[in-house]
């Protein structure tokens, strides 16, 4: 079955039933008299700011945790592999930074809906997140091209970027813990009343 065997086919199978799921909702709210909000565009953006995040911190912890542990003995040959067009890791930095991308596009867009009303926690989170997309896009992604022969690099200016590359990419890391706590206790429990 292709919803199986293709990607694309199985994140398009999650979204019909997150459709049929929400209409099926709909009708059984109805039919019981009871009544709902329509799902607002609010609503839409969230998950769409969820969705994005999940991508980006989700890479960015494979990345930190599986990645980069593992390409440690590897040769040279192994690593021109790897980081060759429609590798591995190509594909993996192509995910990375667009979700980081959207994850902000959407999260700014809540903020602007919040505007004054955002509560301390949530700007916590939010200034995290935007300290890390600054870091995806302006320190870890040009480093990352130089790193994987995008960029020509010498040999010297590939080991400095990789380093560079992985400290914004772990400082990400250590800023994602209290961005995900603070973003998650303003809708749950504020921190900073």
């Amino acid at each position: 079955m292709k919803i199986f065997q293709d990607h694309r086919w199985s994140i398009a199978t999650g979204f019909i039933l997150t459709l049929v799921l929400v209409f099926v909702g709909v009708q059984s709210t109805l039919a019981h008299g009871g009544h709902y909000e329509p799902i607002s565009v609010d609503l839409l953006v969230r998950w769409a700011h969820i969705i994005a995040g999940i991508t980006w911190i989700g890479l960015l912890y494979y990345f930190n945790l599986v990645q980069v542990p593992s390409m440690a003995g590897l040769t040279a040959e192994t690593k021109a592999d790897i980081f060759k067009e429609g590798s591995i890791v190509r594909r993996a930095l192509f995910w990375f930074r667009w979700g980081a991308m959207f994850t902000l596009i959407f999260g700014l867009i809540l903020m602007a809906k919040l505007g004054a009303h955002a509560s301390t926690d949530i700007k916590i989170g939010a200034a995290f997140g935007i300290i890390m997309w600054a870091n995806v896009l302006f320190v870890i992604w040009p480093a990352q091209k130089k790193v994987i022969g995008m960029v020509e690099a010498t040999a010297e200016a590939k080991l400095a970027a990789g380093k560079r590359a992985l400290i914004a990419s772990r400082t990400n890391t250590i800023l994602s813990i209290p961005m995900l706590f603070f973003m998650a206790s303003s809708a749950h429990f504020n921190i900073f009343n």
